[in-house]
């Protein structure tokens, strides 16, 4: 969906999703099919299985659609990428930006997810609970938190994160999510590290 978004601009295709369905689905079908002869086609001049397990991708955009418009629309085509491109029973990992919160379980149970590695905004905590200790979670204080905040804000709020149950289990990484921006002071990401290594400890 976020190639789509990128060809036709997010606002045009979510409306095509609606408006002109087929169009969509045409779309997704020719982006689908392109993605899976490149990587087939890399793989094969590489000397490489042509399945991969465990296998990953990403798919920031489906934070745009409900639940219900995911699993009827761009489901089939994320679960086209899985069973060409991955072995039969091989965990797949996603990274999906945003307010995915939603779309977690059901990726879990119909795509075989087994890492998610999350931007923000996403409860951690909850998605633990939801999710069980089985899926591999990472993520953790926002961008514009650490590029904006103070040592201390940073401190509480990966103590919150570290605390928040999503540590259960011991699937958990610790990371900014998802990404840093210029200029993100080098003393704010210490601060993290620092209390990672305080509250972050397995027993």
């Amino acid at each position: 969906m976020t190639v789509c978004c990128n060809l036709r601009g997010a606002t045009e295709f979510v409306t095509d999703l609606v408006e002109d369905t087929e169009y969509a689905l045409q779309l997704l079908d020719f982006v689908t099919t392109a993605i899976i002869n490149r990587i087939k086609a890399y793989r094969k001049h590489l000397g490489l299985p042509e399945r991969a397990k465990p296998w990953g991708f990403a798919d920031d955009s489906i934070e745009l659609l409900s639940t219900e418009m995911y699993r009827e629309l761009i489901f089939p085509f994320h679960k086209r990428l899985v069973d060409e491109l991955a072995e039969p029973d091989a965990p797949i990992g996603i990274h999906l930006c945003g307010d995915v919160q939603r779309h977690l379980v059901f990726l879990r149970d119909n795509l075989r997810v087994r890492s998610i590695d999350t931007g923000f905004p996403i409860d951690l905590g909850k998605a633990r609970r939801d999710l069980g200790p089985e899926v591999e979670l990472l993520g953790g204080p926002s961008i514009v938190l650490l590029r904006y905040g103070t040592t201390e804000q940073v401190r509480n709020e990966t103590i919150k994160i570290l605390q928040s149950g999503v540590m259960e289990g011991g699937k958990f990484i610790l990371r900014e999510g998802n990404n840093l921006a210029p200029f993100t002071p080098l003393e704010n990401l210490w601060a993290m590290y620092e209390t990672a290594k305080e509250f972050g400890r397995y027993e």
